[in-house]
């Protein structure tokens, strides 16, 4: 190991300081060599046209800092030796030198993303620091600013590798497993960043670590994980997550093969668990997590299609037939139902025995008023009701006509459909209650009561109230039946009750994210399916928000408002015209997220055949092997091919990278079954529906022969 790095690097950030109050040159001499120094990722966020107006030193650093080649590397190097005037040699070797993330390889957000401060706060950080001045109140105030992470203890290394240390993954896993120290996961303050620094110095001066600098250890380190480059954790699925959170809806949208879809998983359970899935060792275990999410209920997910309506995605009513009669019933759509769960409170304590999905009942004891039975249920913990000559077991086997059929309906409910954990109510009047409870046991049926034999246990944690539900009830007032379902009242309405009588409660208000997931958008009605509810998913719209809006609904007349905890992710197939466009105020309200095509690594996925996808990638961009090169940059701009129609970009049609793994899950080789029945066909299509021209035809005609071999 050489290090010859380290002087360039030293003299590299001195010359960069010059820059600092004449940063329009620096750009203008970034972007006079922008293909040169790979540098087409550098743009703000409309894309590759709309030119930075400003920049900070390490994005600076990082243009020879990230996931290129080491020849690309290089030659950034001796482009910047020439620019700035730098004297000493170009490095001979990057050893021991944390890189950035292709995709994330910015130390400030999109305009939209940062604060007037952010890059000048950057400099003063890296003036402080390559001046030897007192950094740490800048450092304490650059951490604190979008996008960055451990990646600036990865830049400050680069400039000064004897004080710092980059406490990225690799470096992370080299102490832990060889020294038994851990590093943060996330970026520290100042004087914890010290301390740690402080510690390491000790230990490699006691030779409990056996690298004398900060430079050998990370060598060894990315040496020790099998690569001379450690690109940093932070990934397309982090950003993806990161403007999930921020805009609440995002369409995932590209050709087919893309990995729209294959993406879902990764990107909800990094939302829903704060995570980077770094846990999960393989797919297998990531999908065992999201489906556990979606038996949560903290996930839905959908397919839209032609013949989905409102009513299958807010509410509608649904015929039911009872006593040879028909009666329509409202029933709750899917994304209703999640916005449900999603305002659930969360049970904290369980020792009062609440269940996470209680439901709340309504209970008459010995009807309304003062009277003995509600005192005995009172004084006692339990609820009482009657139809006693029905018998202690209610079944089929049930003689129904003792009470004419009276009360059956509501002993099925009580026995059978009310569970423990659930929440009463007992009713005082046909508008108010005098206590709350839970219950604590199943049905029971007790011979020494005179009457209302029916019995179950209960903790009743507010008594002696006198409190009117009609405002909470939807406006209604209670009916005379002696149990039954209060579907309108939800648990964060008790919640409510019981804050009121300054009652401890174990339930928290709800803030975990739950999540929608819509596949195939584009194929459904949008705007007939989403209907008024277009306008309460803007993030400034949502419940709780300063611009908080909600609707009447059409059929059960409640108020409906989109919790703030609710987040949609979709997916949509911009190769086929054939489906509706989505019109402005659907646009409007969602992020686009663009899916390209790009190669997948051998050890990421067994059986991909680059070469092929190399071969057809060509009718669709000119520009592959600069796109490669920049590490499938993701904001890469594209060139069409010769034989790509003008009328289409290449992002829209250009087949996905899914469609090129020639193994099955059996490790068999089914390169001819890919190119024939689904590949070709494809192409052959493009060409008929004018996407592709016929001087296309002379690559499909190549791969026939490739697919008959």
């Amino acid at each position: 190991m050489k290090f010859t790095w380290i002087q360039y690097y030293k003299e590299f950030a001195e010359k960069l300081l010059d820059f600092r109050n004449d940063r329009k040159s620096l750009l203008k001499l970034i972007y006079n060599n922008r293909d040169t120094l790979y540098a087409n990722y550098l743009h703000d966020e409309k894309g590759y046209d709309d030119l930075l107006t400003d920049i900070d030193p390490f994005t600076t650093l990082g243009l020879f800092n990230r996931g290129i080649k080491p020849k690309n590397r290089f030659i950034s190097t001796e482009i910047f030796k020439e620019l700035f005037g730098i004297e000493c040699d170009i490095p001979k070797d990057f050893d021991g030198i944390p890189v950035l993330n292709n995709q994330k390889s910015h130390f400030f957000g999109f305009r939209s993303h940062r604060h007037n401060n952010d890059i000048e706060n950057l400099w003063d950080l890296f003036a402080k620091v390559v001046n030897d001045e007192d950094y740490e109140d800048a450092y304490n105030k650059v951490i604190t600013q979008f996008i960055i992470n451990i990646n600036i203890t990865m830049a400050l290394f680069w400039i000064r590798p004897d004080d710092f240390l980059a406490l990225d993954s690799t470096n992370r896993k080299y102490l832990k497993e060889q020294y038994g120290v851990e590093l943060p996961k996330k970026v520290p303050q100042y004087s914890e960043y010290m301390k740690l620094l402080n510690e390491i110095k000790q230990m490699m001066s006691n030779n409990k670590i056996k690298e004398k600098t900060f430079y050998e250890l990370s060598a060894n380190a990315n040496s020790n994980s099998g690569s001379n480059n450690n690109i940093e954790n932070y990934t397309w699925y982090d950003d993806v997550a990161h403007t999930l959170k921020r805009r609440k809806n995002i369409i995932l949208c590209g050709a087919p093969g893309t990995g729209k879809t294959y993406s879902i998983p990764e990107i909800a359970v990094r939302l829903c668990d704060q995570s980077d899935c770094s846990e999960y060792s393989n797919r297998k275990e990531l999908i065992k997590r999201y489906e556990q999410l979606k038996q949560e209920k903290r996930i839905s997910f959908t397919t839209f299609h032609q013949s989905m309506d409102y009513e299958d995605w807010i509410e509608g009513l649904k015929p039911v037939a009872e006593n040879n009669q028909i009666t329509y019933e409202i029933e709750k759509g899917i994304f209703k139902l999640l916005c449900e769960e999603a305002e659930r409170p969360i049970i904290r304590d369980k020792h009062i025995g609440l269940a996470e999905d209680a439901v709340v009942w309504k209970v008459s004891l010995s009807g309304t008023g003062d009277n003995p039975v509600r005192k005995e249920c009172m004084d006692n913990g339990h609820i009482r009701i009657g139809w006693d000559d029905y018998g202690p077991i209610i079944s089929d086997e049930t003689d129904w006509s003792i009470y004419n059929g009276e009360g059956k309906r509501i002993l099925q409910a009580f026995v059978y459909e009310m569970k423990i954990g659930d929440i009463v109510m007992s009713c005082y009047s046909n508008q108010t209650i005098d206590a709350i409870g839970i219950v604590t046991s199943d049905y029971e049926f007790i011979e020494t009561y005179s009457n209302y034999k029916r019995v179950r246990k209960v903790n009743w944690i507010l008594k002696g109230i006198n409190e009117n539900i009609v405002t909470l009830n939807d406006g209604k007032t209670m009916t005379l039946g002696t149990v039954y379902r209060l579907n309108a009242i939800t648990l964060d309405k008790v919640k409510s009750v019981l804050e009121k009588y300054k009652k401890p409660t174990t339930m928290v208000d709800n803030t975990l994210p739950y999540i929608m997931v819509i596949d195939e958008l584009n194929r459904g009605n949008v705007s007939k399916i989403f209907g008024e509810l277009i306008t309460l998913l803007e993030t400034d719209k949502r419940k709780g928000k300063k611009n908080e809006e909600s609707v009447i609904l059409p059929f059960s007349k409640k108020l409906f408002a989109v919790p703030d905890n609710v987040y949609i992710i979709a997916t949509m197939n911009t190769a086929d015209r054939s489906l509706g466009t989505l019109d402005y105020a659907i646009r409007r309200r969602f992020a686009f997220i663009a899916c390209k095509p790009y190669s997948l690594a051998e050890d990421e996925v067994e059986g991909f055949d680059e070469d092929l996808f190399k071969e057809v990638s060509s009718l669709f961009i000119s520009n592959y092997d600069e796109y490669q090169q920049s590490g499938w940059e993701q904001s890469f701009k594209l060139i069409p091919a010769e034989t790509l129609s003008s009328e289409y970009s290449p992002e829209d049609v250009w087949i996905g990278q899914s469609y090129f793994i020639m193994t099955n899950d059996e490790g068999e080789d089914i390169t001819s079954d890919r190119l024939l029945y689904e590949i070709i066909p494809l192409l052959e299509e493009y060409v008929r529906d004018g996407v592709l021209t016929e001087d296309a035809n002379e690559t499909i005609e190549l791969l026939y022969q490739k697919a008959l071999e």
